[in-house]
């Protein structure tokens, strides 16, 4: 159950984030590569601090530490689901004997 909450919320996460990095301007690294503005390329640009910038860190950062909770929920629950079956396989060899 709670994996299934996790997975919902990665997939929304990830949906918000594809939509975030397709709005963002591109850098036009291209042009200053050809010498449009040397400065700007060594020392970074401005563009960097930018609100959606660090929406895109910060969904980034949230789902990159969901998947690593859906890992951790997912492996828990397979030991139970295997435990579980272990306990049931042992139940019904008692009882034919």
């Amino acid at each position: 159950m709670l994996a299934t909450a996790v997975l919902t919320l990665l997939v929304i996460v990830s949906v918000i984030l594809i939509i975030a990095v397709l709005m963002q301007r591109g850098s036009s690294e291209f042009a200053l590569a050809f010498g449009s503005n040397p400065m700007q390329s060594l020392f970074g640009g401005t563009e960097a601090d930018t609100i959606l910038t660090k929406i895109t860190f910060f969904l980034g950062g949230l789902f990159l530490a969901l998947s690593f909770l859906l890992a951790v929920i997912s492996k828990s629950e397979q030991n139970s689901f295997l435990k579980e079956l272990k306990t049931q396989k042992v139940e019904s060899q008692n009882k034919t004997l």
